[in-house]
């Protein structure tokens, strides 16, 4: 005979069991969903999640949390959402200077951006805007390198300026480099935890200059309290029309240039594809949003959901288009 007390233990049991296996067939998704930036506050990462977190939120019938978690330049988030269970459940803001530029750069940077995330698509594109505090002496980027060149001209010693970035590897980062190797000018890269911190440290004057993506400093330049100096695109921002292009100016070495950043979603590798459908079916669904849309424009991004398909071969093309950058400038970011 059965006694009471095991029959109501199995009843419990019986319960449970089946509590767990209901949550486990319940739609993606049951509960919150974390989506981590690897950056401060105030770059380009953040402050595309925070516009679209409320709004897919909504769409998903879950809470989506922005966590920024920073370090090594974004890699710490990184490698932890690597790391996470591919449930859907805990995502990254990929950001270029993050995703591509940091494991093109190191070798140790504790992650494969292709291998280790499912791409759910591309948000948005932006230009790296130059900047700088209105007291520096150059109006735009040409006239920084005639201030470059005649001091090297003049015998006095050439004059290195330093300039920040959203980190080692970033994406503003390798743009100077960039532009240092095909125009031949000298300046010492100052990293920080993300954009917004060396925004602060322009404000400061601290630093003279910065590249991040426009998003992080275009309010500034809009109100006069920072100066910019180009905007890396082929054209220029509409949210900055004084601001000129890089190919504006009077430099053979800076014709064709176009350097964009962009900030897209993915979820860990072996994220099960009914996941990932839901996942992006709801980012179109969010970036089609009037509202969202004039947000991130007047920020100084572009919308530009892609399908995962073309997020994860734009990915493969950024790492090995970066990866040439770095072996020609001899940098060694593993030191």
């Amino acid at each position: 005979m059965i006694s009471r007390r095991r029959f109501s233990q199995g009843l419990l049991a019986s319960s449970v069991l089946g509590a767990a296996t209901a949550r486990a067939q319940d739609p993606f998704p049951n509960r919150p969903i974390r989506l981590m930036v690897g950056l401060a506050p105030g770059g380009i990462a953040d402050i595309t999640a925070r516009v679209i977190a409320p709004r897919l939120g909504e769409v998903l019938g879950q809470n989506v949390i922005v966590e920024n978690r920073t370090g090594a330049g974004g890699a710490i988030a990184t490698r932890m959402v690597a790391a996470s269970p591919p449930d859907g459940y805990t995502l990254l803001t990929a950001f270029d200077g993050t995703h591509v530029t940091i494991p093109a750069a190191s070798s140790s940077a504790g992650f494969d951006p292709v291998a280790d995330f499912a791409p759910i698509g591309k948000v948005v594109d932006s230009p790296v805007l130059i900047t700088a505090h209105p007291s520096f002496p150059a109006n735009d980027f040409g006239d920084f390198i005639r201030m470059t060149r005649q001091s090297a001209a003049s015998g006095a010693g050439l004059k290195i300026f330093d300039y920040g970035t959203a980190g080692i590897g970033s994406t503003g980062h390798l743009t100077m480099e960039l532009l240092k190797l095909r125009l031949g000018f000298f300046a010492v890269h100052i990293p920080y935890r993300g954009g917004g911190d060396a925004r602060a440290q322009v404000l400061g004057k601290q630093i003279p200059l910065m590249l991040a993506a426009v998003p992080t400093t275009s309010a500034d330049v809009r109100a006069g309290t920072l100066k910019g100096l180009a905007v890396t695109s082929a054209k220029r921002s509409p949210v900055l029309p004084n601001v000129p292009a890089l190919g504006e100016l009077p430099f053979p070495e800076l014709q064709g240039l176009d350097v964009n950043s962009w900030v897209g979603l993915v979820a860990p590798a072996k994220t099960s594809s009914p996941v990932l459908a839901r996942l992006d079916t709801a980012l179109k669904e969010v970036l089609a949003g009037e509202d969202v849309q004039k947000r991130l424009l007047n920020a100084g991004a572009t919308p530009v959901k892609s399908s995962p398909e073309l997020f994860g071969k734009q990915i493969s093309a950024d790492f090995s288009q970066w990866k040439k950058v770095i072996l020609d400038s001899g940098l060694n970011l593993d030191a």
